[in-house]
């Protein structure tokens, strides 16, 4: 019974491994079909890619962990500044510093506020 070629990335990389490792100079395979120099210079490209994609995939997870911990912070500082407001008695009309001179508009910004707050403990729940 034949076996069947393996599919899972591991095992190609140790089947590569053990072709190389069984037929280099070896007499009873005079001339196969692929070079074992070849064959490694092939499984050596994919260890590179495989590393190169490993240290990508951490960079993006550290990158997305450093934005996340950014915009909690921005969403935390201007949690603060609504609090602020609120606790002076600055709102809507009188809001002019924190919407740009558009009265009317403070209470509304600051508003949506209260559901991203639901959202991101619900992403954090969701990750702890």
């Amino acid at each position: 019974m034949e076996r069947e070629f393996p599919t899972d990335e591991d095992e190609i990389i140790e089947l590569a491994r053990k072709i190389i490792k069984g037929m280099t100079n070896n007499p009873d395979f005079p001339d196969p079909p692929v070079p074992m120099a070849e064959l490694q210079k092939h499984l050596d490209e994919v260890l590179k890619a495989k590393h190169a994609e490993a240290v990508a995939k951490e960079a993006e997870r550290q990158a997305t962990e450093k934005a996340q911990a950014a915009w909690e912070e921005l969403y935390l500082a201007q949690q603060s500044m609504r609090e602020y407001n609120r606790k002076h008695g600055i709102r809507d009309n009188d809001t002019h510093l924190v919407t740009s001179g558009r009265a009317g508009q403070a209470d509304r910004f600051f508003s949506q506020f209260s559901d991203q707050d639901e959202s991101l403990q619900i992403q954090k729940k969701e990750k702890g």
